[in-house]
């Protein structure tokens, strides 16, 4: 029997004594004499090549039929992967006929976040509860807690005519569907104020690919259910005129290039051009952090206001 071999049964003896005693009063100390026992440099190696390693996902461009074209991508790829390639070509299930090549992933699985342009994790961003940021130049939106991704989708933005601000905003009400101020024809599902005199929100709506909204940021159906659900909304006082506690911090930043390239075109040939990457976020959210800070610990104040007293 090899020497490498002795110490691959002595790991799995170990792990499986582990197990063994989950369910003693005595676990912790198990434990901790299982990690002392395995926290040899060979072991660390040995358990380190026991982890497979997630896939390098590229990217190609397909030519799929027009017609049918949704059906065609969920019998290819499942509806799992028709999701994810609506997602990466900012388009829903009425536009994704409409481009003659769409970008899709050579690996699909079942982690939408694998997918997404942007980072992972946000050291400044540890100590936000909650935080979406919606990057127009990408059009996408990111949702975080505690510095880690949690969700993303794509977006429409304001069409040039009729832009998006960019800035610092908040969650303020919701309606499960409301009607558009500036067409009553207009549906607009599960919507979430930002901007309360402007009529700035985030809602379900058409997605073309590319920015068309009337100021807003549209969503697909599942994505603004998600963050109907997710965010938080304004207190007011009693009055409804002030606002005591601000909901989730949205910052919407960015440029659209409407003349260049989508960038989300660029996954194949040059793919760092489709995301957005940690230090250029820490430059936006830097600007807004204090503010951001300062108004989350207003808000826990108001909900737990046994914390203040303790203070």
């Amino acid at each position: 029997m090899t020497k490498s071999l002795l110490k691959y049964l002595f790991l799995i003896s170990a792990i499986l004594f582990l197990i063994k005693c989950s369910d003693n009063k005595n676990s912790n100390q198990a434990k901790a004499q299982i990690d002392s026992t395995i926290k040899t440099q060979d072991s660390l190696i040995l358990i380190k090549d026991t982890i497979p390693a997630l896939p390098v996902i590229n990217y190609i461009f397909i030519s799929p039929p027009k017609q049918n074209r949704y059906k065609f991508l969920i019998e290819k790829y499942d509806t799992i992967g028709a999701k994810i390639i609506l997602a990466l070509n900012r388009l829903d299930e009425r536009f994704i006929r409409k481009p003659d090549s769409i970008v899709v992933p050579d690996t699909i699985i079942n982690d939408k976040l694998l997918y997404s342009p942007f980072p992972k994790h946000i050291v400044l961003l540890e100590s936000v509860k909650k935080i979406l940021l919606v990057d127009q130049r990408i059009q996408s939106f990111a949702a975080y807690e505690f510095g880690n991704l949690v969700n993303w989708g794509p977006t429409s933005t304001g069409k040039r005519s009729t832009p998006t601000p960019n800035g610092l905003f908040h969650t303020n009400w919701k309606s499960k569907k409301t009607i558009s101020t500036d067409n009553p024809e207009w549906i607009l599902k599960w919507y979430f104020n930002l901007e309360n005199f402007r009529g700035v929100s985030l809602h379900q709506y058409e997605l073309p690919g590319y920015p068309a909204s009337h100021a807003c940021v549209r969503l697909l159906e599942e994505d603004a259910f998600w963050i109907y659900n997710w965010a938080e909304q304004w207190i007011l006082t009693k009055d409804g005129e002030f606002i005591i506690a601000y909901g989730t911090p949205v910052i919407i930043y960015g440029q659209y290039d409407f003349k260049g390239i989508k960038p989300w075109l660029l996954l194949p040939t040059e793919p760092e051009k489709a995301m957005v990457n940690e230090d250029e976020l820490n430059e936006i959210i830097n600007e807004h952090i204090l503010t951001i800070i300062n108004r989350q610990e207003e808000r826990e104040k108001i909900l737990n206001p046994q914390l203040s007293l303790g203070n």
